[in-house]
C-alpha cells in the first residue's frame, strides 16, 4: 500500500490506466489520466492509497473536515470513479480480490461492488 498525504502538486503516479496526476484548479483538484480529467475533487489535500497492482486507488479528499472516499478503478477506460459515501479518515487500507478493507477510528469497513458494510468481529486477517 502507498499511502501519501499531500497538497498540490503531486508526482504522478504510474496506474495500469496510465499516469494518474492530482492538479489544483481553483478552489479544486482534477484529478487526470495521461493529461485528461476524469474525475473533480472539492478539495485542497488528498490522501492516495494505491493498491500495489497500480489497479486501483482510494482517495481520502479533505478541505479542513472529515474527508470524502472515492475508490478509482483504472482497469476501466475511462477510469471508474466510486464515492464510498461516508467521510472518515483511515488509518489503513487493505486489499483483497474484489473489495476493498478500510479501518479507521470508528471502526473496519468492506468496500465491495458500490457497498460500505461496517464489519464485525471476525477471524479473517487482512494484510
Amino acid at each position: 500500500m502507498l499511502a501519501q498525504d499531500t497538497q498540490i502538486p503531486v508526482t504522478p503516479l504510474q496506474t495500469v490506466g496510465g499516469k494518474v496526476t492530482f492538479v489544483q484548479q481553483g478552489n479544486g483538484i482534477d484529478a487526470q489520466l495521461d493529461g485528461t480529467t476524469f474525475d473533480r475533487l472539492s478539495a485542497r489535500r488528498i490522501v492516495r492509497h494505491v493498491e500495489p497492482s497500480g489497479a486501483r486507488m482510494i482517495v481520502e479528499a479533505s478541505d479542513g473536515g472529515a474527508p470524502e472516499l472515492l475508490l478509482y478503478d483504472f482497469t476501466k477506460r475511462p477510469p471508474a470513479v466510486e464515492r464510498i459515501g461516508r467521510r472518515m479518515k483511515l488509518t489503513g487500507v487493505f486489499w483483497q480480490h474484489d473489495e476493498v478493507v478500510l479501518k479507521s477510528a470508528e471502526g473496519w469497513y468492506r468496500f465491495q461492488r458500490g457497498t460500505l458494510t461496517k464489519l464485525t468481529s471476525s477471524k479473517t486477517v487482512y494484510h
